[in-house]
């Protein structure tokens, strides 16, 4: 049988200070911050030509098939925007459009292109940490698809913080709070096997007592997700956006003791790294030269 969970909204806020956000939605729920980075200049500038325009032959690896099967590919930027641009002007016909294009995932392209750099000024430093905030650039994690890309369910790897920076089209997120895991069916440490928006609960009837959580992030909306939130991702239409891992004290010392519980073992390395910063204080030219693998792979 396949039916749906129990569904749930998040809350959306158009004013939320950084003292507002870590004292209510840090570390306990979602919470969409509808049009906090709307006045960036990304927001009106970019797209897949845009990016292609700056860096014609910068190599970008992809994602192609599914996202968690990990099958990956290198491009030149400009020919992934020829692509991108070819499979939405097929998508938009009477015909099949065939297979899409790859996903641009997990790409540090701040690092790779510094020009982007200025279209994000300024940038809302204030609602992360101090380690993160001198060099966020460095931190930051992009994600450039076409329409109807799709990540499975899954939980951030290092159960970091996530805040999430939508710059263009949307995403729809799916999730489950990291307290109803063991009704998502993980595997491979962070991914599930469920469908939370069309469970099979014949094979998963743990699920059936989920509460799925959903919500539309927008073109200048900013986006937090509590440390280990399962969730799906879906494009309705060719989108650009980005986020920052981060963390807390707290989620820096549970990232380690999560090792217990299967992380793997390069995780905790990372994680270790990360609370040398932000729990020991540990500066940062010391600890992210060992964080540079994490900020250069395709999860």
């Amino acid at each position: 049988m396949t039916t749906t969970a129990r569904p749930s909204s998040v809350d959306v806020r158009t004013e939320l200070s950084p003292e507002e956000f870590r004292a209510e939605y840090v570390g306990r729920r979602p919470v969409v911050m509808r049009g906090a980075a709307a006045d960036l200049p990304a927001v009106s500038t970019w797209s897949a030509d845009h990016l292609a325009e700056l860096a014609p032959d910068q190599r970008v690896r992809l994602k192609v098939g599914t996202v968690s099967a990990g099958r990956t590919a290198v491009v030149r930027l400009a020919d992934y925007a020829r692509d991108l641009a070819a499979w939405e002007a097929r998508l938009a016909g009477d015909g099949d459009p065939g297979e899409p294009p790859g996903y641009l995932h997990d790409v540090p392209l701040l690092s790779v292109i510094p020009a982007l750099r200025r279209d994000l000024e300024p940038f809302p430093v204030a609602y992360f940490p101090p380690f993160f905030r001198d060099q966020w650039w460095a931190f930051t994690q992009f994600f450039v698809g076409p329409s109807r890309a799709q990540t499975p369910l899954h939980f951030d790897t290092l159960l970091t913080h996530n805040l999430f920076f939508q710059i263009q089209g949307s995403k729809r997120f799916v999730m489950v709070a990291d307290a109803e895991r063991d009704k998502c069916y993980t595997h491979n440490w962070r991914w599930a096997a469920v469908d939370p928006e069309a469970p099979d609960l014949d094979r998963y009837p743990r699920f059936r007592d989920a509460t799925v959580l959903t919500c539309d992030v927008e073109a200048g909306d900013i986006f937090y997700m509590p440390p280990g939130t399962l969730h799906k991702v879906t494009s309705p239409s060719r989108s650009i956006s980005f986020n920052i891992d981060w963390h807390d004290r707290a989620s820096a010392l549970r990232g380690i003791a999560a090792v217990r519980d299967g992380m793997p073992l390069t995780n905790l390395r990372y994680n270790l790294l990360f609370a040398l910063g932000v729990v020991a204080g540990l500066p940062r030219r010391l600890v992210m030269p060992g964080l540079r693998s994490y900020y250069s792979y395709i999860s």
